[in-house]
């Protein structure tokens, strides 16, 4: 259900996203996470349906979609593939930055390879602060050179690269220079044929086992002109451009996720046993999916609401963006959990999609805007500390 009146436009591009996710999308799924492969054609149909476009802005060419719409696309492509889903979030996260501020001549140049379908971008981040692979909220990035020509990266590693060795451009983080200050982020936008780069290992993931979530490492020299803002300040377009559309995706892929198990346990759950019976005839059952029902309804209208308001202007803080992601991927470990469950050996032998979306809504607790993160920020914001 969505209970927001949506607009025309909204309903449009949510349907478009529907039509190719069932037509182009879904079938392929099975076979993107058993193989682990990277879902090159699913996300070329989501191109060629004009997703790509999506958050660049009208007068350079693009849909120029509110919140809401950006949600409804994410999460109808999420019910039918999260790991396309996920593939396609991450493009339109790194891309928001520069489609909301682009110089002149990122305009003619970046922008327009988005808006004519030859850009695919992603988000190269997280950073290990020793030795390992494990990413640690609040480390110091790593530090760039600044030079006449440009910056130059002298084998940064990031841990997880969604699209790792796909994207054609990489958004990042990084320090320019080593004397800057961990909180002083300067945002840079790499291309990947411009610069040296190498993905590490091979993608093994639990779930989410297409979206290529390697680590890589990044040398070269990438042009001052591929700076996005102003240097030392990409925090400050972290939190006031960026924000919104990182969390509010994160939330509508992993509400995908829970309504893509749902949907399809809706059907599987009426189908009838050759003695007649059907799992829905049982009590337990008919209670589980009711609260199931009531647990999707309740993280999307929290999803719709915030990006809604956020969309009005009505949002000062990122308070309502965290509170729906951690809601969003929460239910859908939930109902993936209770489907598994309710659906038993048939579920556990794969018979059935539903242990894929099991172990695709386990990421959502520690990808991108970690749970236990957001919700330290949440306290934070919830409970400032007073002003000295």
């Amino acid at each position: 259900m969505t209970y927001l009146p949506l607009t025309e436009p909204q309903q449009h591009w949510r349907d478009t996203a529907r039509d190719v996710a069932t037509r182009e999308v879904g079938p392929r799924a099975a076979a993107t996470d058993s193989e682990r492969a990277f879902p090159r054609q699913s996300l070329a149909a989501l191109r060629d349906a004009g997703l790509w476009k999506l958050r660049v802005g009208a007068a350079d060419g693009g849909v120029g979609a509110d919140l809401l719409t950006t949600c409804l696309v994410v999460e109808e492509i999420a019910k039918k593939c999260p790991s396309t889903g996920m593939c396609y979030k991450m493009h339109v996260e790194a891309s928001e930055l520069i489609a909301r501020m682009p110089s002149d001549a990122q305009r003619q140049g970046v922008l327009k390879g988005i808006v004519d379908g030859k850009v695919f971008c992603t988000v190269a981040g997280g950073e290990t602060s020793g030795k390992g692979d494990d990413w640690v909220p609040g480390m110091q990035l790593s530090a760039v050179e600044k030079t006449p020509a440009g910056y130059r990266l002298d084998g940064i590693r990031k841990s997880y690269v969604t699209s790792a060795g796909e994207a054609t451009h990489y958004f990042m983080l990084c320090r320019v220079g080593a004397d800057a200050k961990p909180n002083q982020l300067t945002a840079l936008l790499v291309e990947a044929d411009r610069i040296d780069w190498q993905t590490l290992e091979p993608w093994h993931g639990l779930g989410m086992r297409g979206n290529n979530s390697m680590p890589m490492r990044f040398s070269g020299l990438v042009p001052e002109a591929n700076r996005i803002g102003d240097e030392h300040a990409g925090l400050k377009y972290l939190g006031a451009v960026m924000m919104p559309v990182v969390a509010l995706t994160y939330g509508a892929a992993y509400l995908g996720v829970a309504a893509g198990a749902y949907e399809i346990a809706c059907v599987e759950a009426a189908k009838r046993h050759p003695s007649g019976a059907r799992r829905l005839d049982n009590a337990i059952n008919q209670r589980r999916m009711a609260e199931l029902s009531a647990r999707i309804e309740a993280a999307r209208a929290l999803l719709h609401v915030a990006a809604a308001a956020g969309d009005a202007g009505q949002v000062q803080a990122p308070l309502p963006y965290l509170q729906a992601k951690v809601t969003c991927s929460e239910a859908a470990v939930f109902v993936t959990q209770e489907l598994m469950t309710m659906f038993g050996g048939t579920a556990f032998a794969a018979r059935l999609p539903f242990e894929r979306y099991f172990r695709d809504a386990r990421a959502g607790m520690i990808m991108g805007l970690a749970n236990d993160d957001a919700y330290q920020t949440i306290f934070g914001m919830l409970f400032p500390e007073p002003k000295k």
